[in-house]
């Protein structure tokens, strides 16, 4: 009998993929364990889901080794950035989970809908630890479809299915446009791998054709749309609304976090030849952003599509990080989205208590006169509007000054002035749903649906956000500690 020899060797360094393959695993399993579940039982499949994501965060951080590895023949990248990422994938998916709990009780398939969000947090894990343009584009487009299927979960609502349809089409146009800009860095340098792309085009000095030019910007296009910069944000407002509540909430941390993470690999690894470039380009990007995100959350009355438009302005912002192009911008944009995490899944959890009767509780008016009858939830829901705001001192003022004095220091004082004048104009929309819970009359009664974990949930990140804005030096030291290799 011929012996059979395998053309590739083993490859190295397996271990590095172990939250992956875990996670992976867990999904499928659970996936089938499921169908054993008792329907009025299907809580079980959201705990044991919500422990995964945690022990997923855990073996992220068990795994991390003193010096930068690459498995899987390369196209894998282990080190404290991703690991960092991962551990805020996890943790956002976590929350999640928490805040889908009695939201989605009533709903049809629910195992589904939590074996879904770990094969979207799995794509997202992907991304984080991706080398190479084509892990990059695996692990997006593995996190996308599911999230695709999540926005339109609840079928017999009209906007969540338009807004699925809607998300659908326009990320199948930009996953287009990225495979286009990548088709040109390829031909131009006979690589995917990110670091290989790099060194090719610094070979040639700085001399950009068009062809790599072209890449550039499909490619930049490509992902603005993952993160919702402008003019890619189109899908946004309509996502937000449409899809359940936790949903929302679940989309506006992970795939930004995974987003901004293959941003900051695909800049500082493959094409720091064109930074010039790319700084121009970003720099029209997030003035548009800001612009866009800030001046339309003023016309909503729709908390969640307020808080759409308000993730655009707030990417326009993280955007300083990226224009930034050095160690502490890109350590600027993992505080932010670290602090973010919290007051933004604190913002959505106050939103879904706020669901009552028949009464979806996310109209501005359904939150006039909390202050009288639900004091903690008011104080709650008033630190994550002024903390997004960026009051001093809570949690979000820091992740502004991070990113806003990582720009000052690279030379965009003007681009910074200009993100100040819409960090103003955004502090108006946070701040009159504060009016309407302290200083308007009651209008619908609050007879809350509530739930110790939930409970929990507003707590944990109402302390996170204020620890955070008093004592932010570990985060910030942490999170350039774990940049350090990279710009």
């Amino acid at each position: 009998m011929a012996n059979v020899v395998f053309p590739f060797p083993f490859p190295e360094h397996l271990i590095a993929l172990m939250p992956e393959i875990f996670v992976a695993v867990a999904a499928m399993a659970l996936l089938l364990i499921d169908l054993f579940i008792d329907k009025d039982k299907k809580v079980i499949t959201a705990y044991a889901a919500i422990a995964v994501t945690l022990v997923a965060a855990l073996l992220s951080v068990k795994v991390m080794m003193p010096e930068v590895v690459t498995a899987f023949y390369g196209f894998f990248v282990l080190d404290q950035f991703a690991v960092l990422a991962k551990v805020l994938i996890c943790l956002g998916s976590a929350f999640g989970m928490v805040l889908s709990i009695n939201y989605m009780k009533d709903e049809p398939h629910l195992g589904e809908y939590y074996v879904l969000m770990l094969f979207a947090m799995l794509g997202m894990m992907l991304m984080a630890s991706a080398n190479n343009f084509i892990i990059m584009y695996l692990g997006m487009e593995l996190m996308a479809l599911c999230v695709y299927v999540l926005v339109s979960y609840q079928r017999d609502v009209l906007r969540s299915s338009e807004a699925a349809l809607k998300y659908f089409i326009l990320g199948a146009l930009s996953s287009g446009m990225l495979l286009y800009g990548v088709t040109f860095l390829y031909g131009v340098t006979g690589s995917f791998d990110f670091a290989a792309i790099g060194t090719a085009l610094s070979a040639s000095e700085g001399h950009a054709g068009s062809a790599v030019l072209l890449g550039l910007v499909f490619v930049i296009a490509g992902m603005a749309f993952k993160v919702s910069m402008a003019p890619f944000h189109m899908w946004t407002p309509d996502a937000y609304e449409g899809a359940p509540t936790p949903v929302t909430a679940f989309m506006s941390i992970g795939p930004k976090v995974a987003g901004f993470v293959i941003f900051v690999r695909v800049l500082a690894d493959a094409m720091p030849a064109l930074q010039h470039e790319y700084t121009l380009i970003l720099t029209g990007l997030a003035v548009l952003t800001m612009a866009v995100g800030n001046l339309a959350a003023i016309a909503q009355r729709n908390i969640k599509r307020m808080l759409a438009y308000s993730t655009i302005g707030h990417v326009g912002f993280v955007m300083l990080g990226l224009i930034a192009a050095n160690t502490d911008g890109y350590a600027g944009i993992m505080v932010y989205m670290s602090i973010y995490l919290f007051m933004n899944m604190g913002a959505f959890a106050i939103v879904i208590l706020m669901r009552r009767e028949g009464i979806q509780g996310e109209l501005l008016d359904d939150f006039a006169g909390l202050s009288k009858v639900r004091p903690g939830y008011a104080l709650a829901m008033g630190l994550f509007m002024f903390s997004l705001a960026g009051i001093p001192f809570l949690g979000g003022f820091w992740a502004k000054y991070v990113v806003f004095l990582a720009a000052i220091e690279a030379g965009h004082l003007y681009l910074v002035l200009y993100a100040l004048l819409f960090s103003a104009v955004g502090a108006f929309y946070y701040i009159r749903v504060v009016k309407y819970i302290y200083f308007d009359a009651e209008r619908v009664a609050f007879n809350f649906d509530e739930s110790r974990l939930m409970q929990l949930t507003v707590l944990v990140t109402a302390i996170a956000v204020v620890v955070l804005g008093i004592y932010p030096d570990p985060l910030i030291d942490f999170c350039k500690q774990s940049l350090a290799g990279l710009a």
